[in-house]
C-alpha cells in the first residue's frame, strides 16, 4: 500500500461521494476492523480525518512543540499503519490510536529532553486590552501544564484532547481506571495551583 510521506488533512484525496457517506457513518472500530483485514487505504484516510485534530492537540499538550507534536502525529499514523495486524476486533479504537500517540510522544521526550516552553513572539503594535490579556493567560496555562511531570501531562493531554473516558485512558497507560482518574485528578489540582498562584484570576475547569 503507497501512502503519502506527509500524512496531513490537505494530502488527503476526497473519496468519492457515495463511499464517503458510507464512511462518514461507520464506526472506528468498523473502519479499523476492515483496514486491518484488507489494508484499503481509504479506510485509513477517514480515520486519519476524524482523529488528526484531537491527535494533535494532545501530542501538543505532551510536547509543547508544535512542530514535534505535528511530528508525532504523522508518526503516530505510520506506527498505526505497521501495527495494523496486531489489531484485536473488539478494542475501543480510540483507547488504541492514543496509546501509539502517547508512546510516540514519550519517545519524543526521551530523545530531545523536556522542551522549554515556546518562547515569546516579538513584540508588535499595541494590542486591544482584551486580546492581550486572553494572549498571556494562554500562555500562563501552556507553561503551567508544560511544568506538569511527564506522567500527570499525558494523562490531562489524553483527557482534555483527546477525549477519552477515563477507563480508555487506564488502558492507554497501563493504569486502572481508579488510579487514572486519581492521576488526573491530582495533575489538574496542581495545574490549578500554579496558576492562582502566578495568575488569581485563573482557575481550570474540572475535568472528572
Amino acid at each position: 500500500m503507497a501512502l503519502a510521506s506527509q500524512i496531513t488533512l490537505d494530502s488527503i484525496a476526497a473519496p468519492q461521494p457515495a463511499r464517503a457517506a458510507v464512511l462518514a457513518a461507520a464506526a472506528d472500530e468498523d473502519l479499523m476492523d476492515g483496514f486491518a483485514r484488507s489494508a484499503d487505504e481509504a479506510l485509513f484516510e477517514e480515520l486519519v480525518r476524524r482523529y488528526t485534530p484531537a491527535a494533535y492537540r494532545a501530542a501538543l499538550a505532551m510536547l509543547s512543540d508544535a512542530g514535534a507534536a505535528a511530528d508525532a502525529v504523522q508518526e503516530g499514523f505510520l506506527h498505526l499503519v505497521r501495527a495494523r495486524r496486531g489489531w484485536r476486533p473488539g478494542a475501543v479504537f480510540r483507547s488504541w490510536l492514543f496509546a501509539i500517540l502517547r508512546n510516540v510522544c514519550r519517545d519524543e521526550l526521551r530523545r530531545a529532553a523536556r522542551p522549554e516552553p515556546p518562547a515569546a513572539a516579538p513584540a508588535g503594535p499595541p494590542e486591544p486590552l482584551a486580546r492581550l490579556q486572553a494572549r498571556e493567560q494562554a500562555a500562563a496555562a501552556a507553561r503551567a501544564f508544560a511544568e506538569l511531570p511527564e506522567s500527570d501531562r499525558e494523562v490531562l493531554a489524553l483527557r482534555i484532547h483527546g477525549g477519552l473516558e477515563f477507563a480508555q485512558i487506564a488502558a492507554a497507560c497501563g493504569l486502572s481506571t481508579a488510579a487514572a482518574k486519581k492521576r488526573a485528578c491530582r495533575a489538574l489540582e496542581l495545574l490549578r495551583r500554579r496558576l492562582s498562584a502566578r495568575h488569581p484570576a485563573m482557575t481550570p475547569t474540572g475535568q472528572s
